[in-house]
């Protein structure tokens, strides 16, 4: 078991460090690996930080109106934005480890089409099932 432990508390080795995927017109600032993670890290525009276990993921939402809506066991999270595809596939993947508000207005002005640009992240508090 302290192995797995160590697996995840060492820095990556450069094999893992070079599946790191992150593309630096993202105005999302989110990062993407090509094998699961655990948590899910969000920084708020206030860069505030909270990180949500995938283990307590129990729905995905993608509305096109709202955003993509995150059920965790205890609560919901919204994520507004706009291209937010290919961040909803990384998110039910667990591939995404983190997804970051856009820090300033100058990447609304002039988004890259096709790339995701969190505009939002609420935190809804607990969710209610519908």
């Amino acid at each position: 078991m302290s192995k797995l432990i160590d697996q995840y508390l060492k820095s990556p080795s450069k094999e893992i460090a070079g599946t790191r995927t992150h593309d630096p017109n993202d105005s999302t600032g989110s990062q993407t690996l090509d094998r699961p993670v655990m948590m899910l890290d969000l920084v708020l525009a206030d860069r505030t930080r909270m990180a949500f276990p995938y283990a307590t993921l129990s729905r995905v939402l993608m509305d096109p109106d709202r955003g993509i809506v995150l059920s965790f066991m205890a609560d919901e999270v919204l994520i507004e934005g706009t291209a937010l595809e290919n961040l909803y596939k990384a998110i039910i993947q667990h591939r995404c480890n983190r997804i970051e508000t856009s820090p300033n207005e100058r990447n609304l002005s002039m988004p890259i089409e096709g790339t995701p640009m969190v505009t939002g992240i609420r935190i809804l508090g607990t969710h209610q099932d519908e």
